[in-house]
């Protein structure tokens, strides 16, 4: 299976959220992490879990890094289908299956748990989304 670097369409309101705890947005992806992000699951005690970006990666987001994907596709600190470091998780992490800009909202049209139906708040996704959502701006 190849890495989904990205599955985001732009959409004109916030769809609802609820997660199902199904790990995929954990597995065969590119998780890119900023320098916060190493800082904050280093202080956690965490290590050897980055490697740097490809520079198109680079590009397109900003972020000078990306996790380390087990063999089978999936992020370092996914065990079943939970994240062992939750608590410290990057901002990639902390704002999926969205990126809320300024002026545009992306959603990941494959998560399973976005309630298309449903009105969502961006704001809890806004500050996580802060540095992608300037690359992308670009973008659009």
């Amino acid at each position: 299976m190849e890495t989904v670097v990205s599955d985001y369409v732009r959409v004109e309101r916030m769809p609802g959220f609820a997660c199902t705890l199904c790990g995929d947005c954990c597995r065969d992806r590119v998780i890119v992490l900023y320098e916060e992000d190493v800082r904050r699951l280093e202080e956690a005690g965490y290590r050897d879990f980055y490697e740097p970006t490809s520079d198109l990666e680079r590009e397109l987001t900003g972020a000078p890094f990306k996790m380390r994907l087990k063999e089978d596709g999936s992020c370092v600190f996914l065990e079943g289908n939970l994240c062992v470091a939750y608590e410290h998780r990057p901002d990639t992490c902390r704002r999926y299956p969205f990126i809320v800009g300024d002026d545009f909202i992306l959603a990941s049209v494959s998560c399973p748990g976005i309630r298309w139906g449903e009105e969502g708040d961006p704001e809890q996704y806004r500050e996580a989304s802060r540095r992608i959502a300037e690359r992308i701006k670009r973008l659009l």
